[in-house]
């Protein structure tokens, strides 16, 4: 496949055609080199024949160079080749050309055929021309010439904004090369071109359709001097840019036998690039191409870049260059230039991580399908399912047996698990669940417990991974991860709870305790509340009284994570995703008020049972802000008001604070602790970890 646009050399500066010449100017897909050298050896009639065919059959142009009579200038025009069978060869102009200008100023020079990276120069005779179409007379030889530096590929659509200490300009990029590319560019008054200083560097951005495809920094090479337009020719600065801020832990990256391809249409001159990866990550990899033949850039984005294994598979994704490396270890120098991944499909993203889990341990699996039987007895030998909790699942087991099947062999994009196996045994498991509209919940961790068995940390481990590799992703919406455990459990306790307590940064990672009970509710029971009692709508201003009250609480990041924030509150798209894949997702919130002041506020979370083995998905979670007045009576009214949402007449309750509960007179059965974390300093989660594995493992 081909790697390189068609190209042909171009004149210097003073050699430049007017503007009326400039839009007759070149192929889209052919442009002159930079600059030489270049080698070259003969081609023969046969070869040049076969080409100028090719080029036919793709309906693709040639450029016929006339000289003027004059001026030391050129004019390049674009012809369809027809075809050919001897020496005789047609060519008919693909576009308008003045042909009294033609005749009168300018003769013909040469006819430059593209071929990859290489032209044709050719030098046949003239037998005729006209409006329609020239004809000539191929001669026995031409010449094929490979330019050594790196060529550029004439643009078109493509906007162009130049910057420099409050001055802006505006235009068209005309070409592009990885180490220099020109524009041209207007000014609006009161500006001129005084205000660009030649010495000092300008920030440039490419965009089209609104989108921008590129930014960075370039120096001057040379401008035309033009008085209301003019071209520059810039060099970009900067070999590497910083895409995200830096982090000790990051993913590791592998290499593949064989390597996979990547495929894109280069985003500013619309050729189709084809590249070899060199190594792959979750979040990112770096791929090949020869020096002469570079196109790519630093801060460069790629909207559509196909990834393609060996076996066919492949998968999309948004990527943009982060840095470009020269190597000269080889007979030809080559770079090799790093890609951050800005957005993939969270369905593919999690096959990526798949490959990348298998690549580093073989008995790590990410979101493969699953023996429901093996995995159900794997929940049972673990104690996971324990008999409390069995009486639920039991109860529902038809329903859940049905939710676990779609969640494990379905590849919903709002969850996926992590499992270690040894001989085809499940050792160990975890997994993350979308739950809110950028929040995903860590649940169902459980090992087999053996002094050989080091699973329950290796899927720990799968899950810190999955979320160091996925936080940065626009489609997997992960500004936090979260999840519940029993204060008295020691695992979790010494993982999240410890890392909170070695953190000691609430707006990193916080530790909330909730008292949890159920309601069960009887029709004889009354959903009335007592007089200056009411439930209703929760407005703006109560998501400020909450904040206030839970920042002089904990101060901790639950609001964030829940969405019951002022600046997060939205869950739409997180509950369109769920009904797109056939999962069941509500929230409904409310505000319990007396005498019109608020009391609490009420979240009822709508989800297929078993999402969470324990329910704490379909749940209701009740934030007491004001418990002076609140007693069990108004707690139980309160919850009977909202009991038909839910297609069981018991739920759970999660309150907040969990001492809440004592004083307003209700049982807890248990206390849980919600872990939160805000994914943008992960370092500090995985520095603590680090040391807890040494340290489990002495």
């Amino acid at each position: 496949m081909e790697r390189m646009t068609k190209q042909v050399p171009v004149d210097s500066p003073s050699t430049e055609v007017s503007s009326e010449e400039k839009n007759q100017i070149c192929d889209p897909e052919f442009h002159h080199p930079v600059d030489g050298p270049a080698t070259e050896r003969v081609i023969s009639r046969r070869q040049l024949i076969n080409k100028l065919n090719n080029l036919n059959f793709q309906d693709r142009t040639v450029n016929i160079v006339f000289r003027h009579k004059i001026y030391p200038r050129d004019l390049t025009v674009r012809a369809y080749p027809q075809p050919c069978q001897d020496m005789h060869l047609t060519c008919l102009w693909a576009d308008a050309v003045d042909f009294n200008q033609l005749a009168e100023a300018y003769t013909f020079d040469h006819l430059y055929v593209p071929r990859g990276q290489q032209f044709f120069e050719v030098s046949p005779e003239v037998r005729s021309i006209t409006e329609e179409q020239i004809v000539f007379l191929l001669p026995e030889n031409c010449r094929e010439i490979s330019a050594r530096k790196l060529l550029r590929h004439q643009c078109t659509g493509i906007s162009a904004y130049m910057f420099q200490n409050g001055a802006a300009c505006y235009g068209q990029l005309i070409d592009y090369g990885a180490w220099q590319f020109r524009v041209t560019v207007a000014t609006a008054p009161p500006q001129t071109f005084r205000w660009i200083e030649d010495e000092t560097p300008v920030t440039i951005v490419f965009t089209r359709d609104n989108n921008t495809l590129y930014s960075g920094e370039c120096r001057i090479v040379r401008h035309d001097r033009g008085l209301h337009t003019r071209q520059y020719t810039l060099e970009p600065i900067q070999r590497q840019i910083r895409r995200f801020p830096p982090r000790e832990f990051r993913t590791t990256r592998h290499q593949f036998a064989p390597p996979p391809d990547v495929i894109f249409e280069h985003p500013l001159f619309d050729k189709r690039i084809n590249m070899k990866v060199h190594d792959l990550s979750g979040s990112g990899m770096s791929v090949e191409e020869e020096e002469s033949a570079a196109v790519l850039l630093p801060g460069l984005i790629i909207p559509n870049l196909e990834i393609v294994f060996s076996d066919g598979s492949s998968m999309r994704c948004m990527v943009q260059v982060i840095y470009c490396k020269r190597y000269h270890d080889r007979r030809l120098p080559y770079m090799r230039c790093g890609m951050a991944i800005l957005d993939i499909a969270v369905e593919d993203h999690i096959r990526l991580l798949g490959l990348m889990h298998q690549a580093a341990d073989s008995h790590s699996y990410v979101s493969t399908k699953v023996d429901m039987e093996a995995l159900w007895d794997f929940f049972f030998e673990t104690g996971f399912i324990y008999p409390q909790k069995y009486e639920f699942i039991q109860a529902n087991k038809t329903q859940i047996k049905a939710t676990y099947e779609k969640l494990y062999n379905q590849s919903p994009s709002v969850a996926s698990h992590f499992i270690y196996k040894q001989n085809g045994r499940i050792m160990a498991h975890a997994a993350t669940v979308r739950f809110y509209e950028s929040s995903w919940m860590l649940h169902h961790h459980a090992a087999i417990r053996s002094s050989h068995n080091r699973g329950g940390l290796i899927v720990l481990n799968q899950s810190g991974r999955f979320i160091n590799e996925s936080h940065r992703l626009f489609s997997m919406k992960m500004d936090y991860v979260f999840c519940y455990f029993r204060p008295d459990n020691k695992f979790p306790s010494h993982v999240f709870g410890g890392s909170a307590r070695s953190i000691k940064n609430p707006k990193i990672c916080s530790l909330d305790l909730f008292a949890y009970f159920h309601h069960r509710h009887t029709p004889e029971q009354s959903n009335d509340l007592p007089s200056y009692w009411r439930m209703d709508a929760l407005h703006a201003e109560d998501l400020q009284d909450l904040q206030t009250f839970y920042e002089n609480k904990s101060g901790g990041l639950m609001l964030h994570t829940l969405h019951l924030s002022p600046e997060r509150f939205d869950c739409g798209g997180v509950i369109a995703e769920y009904k797109r894949i056939g999962l069941k997702r509500e929230r409904h919130l409310f505000a319990l008020r007396y005498r019109d002041k608020l009391c609490a506020v009420i979240m009822a979370n709508v989800a297929d049972l078993g999402l969470n083995m324990s329910d704490l998905t379909n749940a209701i979670t009740i934030i007491a802000v004001d418990t002076q007045p609140m007693t069990q009576d108004i707690v139980h009214s309160a919850v009977n008001h909202i009991m038909h949402l839910y297609e069981t007449n018991e739920v759970p309750i999660m309150l907040y604070p969990q001492d809440a509960a004592e004083r307003m007179g209700l049982d807890a059965e248990k206390s849980y602790c919600m872990w939160a974390y805000e994914t943008q300093n992960l370092d500090y989660y995985f520095k603590y970890l680090k040391r807890l594995v040494k340290f489990i493992q002495h």
